[in-house]
Formats: C-alpha cells, structure tokens, sequence
C-alpha cells in the first residue's frame, strides 16, 4: 500500500479499503499542512488506521529531514575542503551589487554565515540526539531488568515460604540437620538477592545524565481523548501497531489535573478524584457526568 509520500503504511493486518482511504487522506493533510475532518462508521478501526496513517508521516517526515541535514553537512564538508570559494571582486573592475544595493560580496558572506549558523546547529542536534537514544535504550534495558528482578524476587518470597513451612513441619520431628541444611539455603537465597540489588544499583545510575540532555525540537503529534478509558484503549492499539516499539508516548493530562468540577477537584488526592468520577458518571441522575474531568492528552513522538 504506497502513501501519497512515497512511503508504505505499515498495519498489523491487510488493511480494508476504508481503512486505506482513511490514511492516504490522513497523510495528504498532514503532508499539506492542512486541518482535516475525518469521519469512517463505527467498527472501522478508526484508531489503528489513524495511528497508522499518522506515525507513517511522521516516520516519512523525520527521514526527509534527516536527508536534508547530511546534504547540509556535505557541503560543510567540501566547503571545507576547499571545493568551493567565495568570487572576490577582481581589481580595477567595478563590484556588482544585488536588488537591495548591497555588494555581492557582502550577500555571499551574509549566505555563508547563515549555513555555517544552520550547520552549527544541525551537528548540536545530532550529538543530541544521539545521546537521547543512548540513553532511551539504557532505560529499555534498565525496565527489562526490574520486570526481570520482579519475577525473580516473586520466586525467592515463595521459596522462601516453602522453606519456612518445610522447617516448621520438620522442627515437630527429628530431622534436626535437615532443618540446618534449610537454614544454609535460605542464607544463600538472601545472598542472592543482596547481590541482584547491587547489579540493579550498578545499572540504574541514569539520572546523573540527565542535566547534559537538552530538549532537542521533536515534531510531535497530540492526541486529544473524551474519556480515559479511549486514551487507555488508544495506548494499547499505539503498542500494538508495528509503530510501537519505536514510538516515545506519554500522557499530558489526568483527572487531578484537568477536571473541570471544582467539587470534585478539592478532593486533592488523585485516587479519590478517580474514585468520585467514577461514581459520578454511574450516577443516572447526575447530569453531564460523562463530560466531568475527562480531559486527556497523548503525546507521541
């Protein structure tokens, strides 16, 4: 399926011919610059062909301009080099001036500086960048290992349950230097678990880093939610798509931040306004409860 940009729309399945429709349009808004009204029946997968269709821009667009920086930094480059040099006025013949009146010499070093600026920064960026990455993948790793020292830790607690009630029922008997056998292994379980801590203290120093990031321009899409039980919904089909290992979301906005009932915002603590919500919207006589502190943002990038 070829998008408007050249690009292909990447989807979980055979997308249907609405779905299809939906994104190219989607993309040439985007691609336009334009504010599109989209509407598709309900059962359509509206979500996953305007996440799809979205994020495939939005993977064209980055490229695009990652091509347009390494032209830049090529010419930096020859320039460099040596292959290219500014025309200097030759002696006893009178300078050439542009439509503004200036010398032409004046306009070419106005030109040079300006790439030079824009160069400048085009390599900022880039170390920017790329310490980003570094650092995105240093967290990817570091939230694998405390999935991974969560399972663990779940095992020891019940081991150590079976060992503790293995010595009860055996300290009712004889088997004495079984229990101390017991005794040993639980001592090297606690060691195990002394040392899982120190390698999750080893990996986690990722903090120390982070006053040398500075936020770099990142185009960004916003997603604006009625309820938060779509943005959740929302979130899972972003992870589901074939986008979702390499797109960066958060969530801007929650009830404590951005209800609108004054009542229900005095609550202060964020469980209660969730719960008071909740209990709003069950409410059949409570009018407009749908529409009280739903306000929700996404941001992809």
């Amino acid at each position: 399926m070829e998008s408007p940009g050249g690009g292909r729309f990447p989807f979980p399945y055979t997308p249907y011919l609405i779905q299809e429709r939906f994104m190219e349009a989607l993309y040439g808004a985007l691609e336009a610059g334009r504010v599109g009204i989209f509407e598709s029946p309900t059962g359509t997968g509206k979500s996953l062909s305007l996440i799809c269709g979205a994020l495939a821009w939005l993977r064209d667009f980055e490229e695009k301009k990652q091509q347009e920086e390494a032209r830049l930094l090529a010419l930096e480059e020859d320039e460099q080099e040596g292959k290219k040099k500014l025309p200097s006025a030759e002696p006893g013949h009178p300078e050439s001036k542009d439509a503004a009146g200036e010398p032409d010499w004046v306009t070419a070093f106005v030109q040079k500086k300006e790439e030079r600026d824009m160069v400048d920064r085009l390599k900022e960026e880039q170390i920017r960048r790329k310490k980003r990455e570094e650092r995105l993948e240093k967290i990817r790793h570091n939230v694998q290992l405390k999935y991974a020292a969560k399972r663990k830790r779940s095992e020891e607690d019940e081991t150590k349950r079976l060992l503790q009630l293995s010595k009860e029922v055996l300290s009712e008997g004889t088997g004495l230097d079984v229990v101390e056998q017991l005794d040993h292994n639980e001592e090297e379980l606690i060691l195990a678990e002394y040392e899982s801590d120190e390698e999750k203290k080893v990996v986690s120093g990722l903090e120390e880093d982070d006053d040398d990031l500075e936020e770099e321009h990142v185009t960004k899409i916003y997603y604006c939610s009625r309820t938060h039980s779509q943005l959740s919904q929302f979130v899972r089909e972003v992870q589901k798509s074939p986008f979702g290992k390499d797109t960066r979301l958060v969530s801007l906005g929650s009830r404590q931040s951005l209800c609108v009932n004054e009542e229900v915002r005095r609550l202060g603590a964020l469980q209660l306004i969730n719960d008071r919500c909740t209990e709003m919207q069950k409410n059949k006589h409570g009018r407009n409860a749908s529409s009280l502190g739903k306000q929700s943002l996404l941001k992809l990038v």
